[in-house]
């Protein structure tokens, strides 16, 4: 990208309040609120910014922008799995706490937006 792109692009972003992780990865989709709030609940402290290096390697929810939609679509189908499975959280964590453990209803909406990306239904691009 030129300089003078990079510029204008920060000039124009400025006044909008778009970020430049948004402008880099215009193609990406977000997650939804209903899902984030499971996410934040009982999986961003070891998928997250302060998680274990192992974790974060696998899944990283702070970088969930930066994955296309073939690797999120990837993702959200392992996490569905994972949940489902009770693999995730770890039974050491479910056991220790047992109110990180996603609901039935949460881990079925989980999967249904995880099935939505597969099909391309829940590809909704940022604004």
């Amino acid at each position: 990208m030129t300089r003078l792109k990079l510029v204008l692009i920060l000039i124009f972003t400025a006044g909008t309040g778009i970020t430049m992780a948004q402008v880099r990865h215009a193609r990406q989709y977000q997650i939804p609120d209903s899902i984030n709030s499971v996410l934040r609940n009982s999986c961003t402290s070891c998928h997250g910014v302060n998680g274990g290096r192992f974790p974060r390697a696998r899944l990283n929810l702070a970088r969930w922008g930066e994955y296309g939609a073939s690797k999120a679509t990837e993702k959200a189908l392992l996490m569905c799995s994972a949940i489902r499975n009770g693999e995730m959280p770890p039974e050491s964590v479910r056991d220790a706490y047992p109110d990180l453990v996603p609901t039935k209803k949460q881990t079925e909406m989980i999967c249904k937006w995880a099935q939505s990306l597969k099909t391309g239904k829940g590809r909704k691009q940022p604004r």
